[in-house]
């Protein structure tokens, strides 16, 4: 996976520690962390530099692709990642867009950039993912990326809510979507030195 992508809209580049503090304060909104498994509400700054030390280390493991979601190289406004629990694991879609940029179609676009760049550079041939029954956004959201529901639901934990939730379990599978989702031409991907 190259380290930075361009999209019309946004730049998805390299977490970096510089930013743990636009990750505890937009990660730490009750609104964000409920809607994840692994973000605690709040989320102070050891605890983001902790995070984003902990998807670096991941990364270099082949375990994570972690992108910090900005409009222009700069600020951080939300993270894409693609993640697995072992080496052998199916790769799985995860992402959190900051509350002051919800409703731009963000996290549509960031995942685009990331699904293309994973078919590119990883021959994946699906991707699976997750949402909390209770986040029709996310649920938009895969649904427009070409995610079917697989059946499956669980109990999941949310560290934000401190209990579990109702998840509903997603498969994108490239073979059938390839005519929803085709490869995005108009994406600039870059490597950096």
């Amino acid at each position: 996976m190259r380290d930075k992508i361009e999209t019309k809209s946004l730049v998805l580049r390299e977490l970096q520690l510089e930013d743990a503090q636009a990750f505890s304060t937009l990660a730490g909104d009750y609104d964000i962390a409920k809607m994840t498994g692994s973000l605690p509400h709040p989320i102070p700054l050891y605890s983001a530099e902790f995070k984003i030390m902990s998807l670096r280390r991941q990364k270099q493991r082949g375990l994570a692709y972690p992108y910090a979601i900005t409009i222009d190289g700069g600020e951080l406004i939300g993270v894409m990642d693609l993640f697995r629990s072992a080496p052998d694991a199916a790769l799985e879609l995860g992402y959190w867009i900051g509350k002051p940029y919800w409703g731009r179609g963000y996290s549509t676009e960031a995942a685009k950039a990331i699904i293309t760049e994973a078919r590119k550079t990883l021959g994946v041939k699906a991707l699976m993912a997750g949402a909390f029954a209770d986040n029709p956004a996310s649920l938009r959201v895969l649904e427009k990326l070409g995610f079917k529901p697989t059946g499956e639901e669980e109990m999941y934990f949310s560290m934000g809510r401190m209990k579990k939730a109702r998840s509903i379990s997603f498969r994108l599978d490239f073979q059938t979507a390839e005519r929803a989702l085709p490869l995005q031409s108009d994406l600039k991907l870059v490597m950096s030195a």
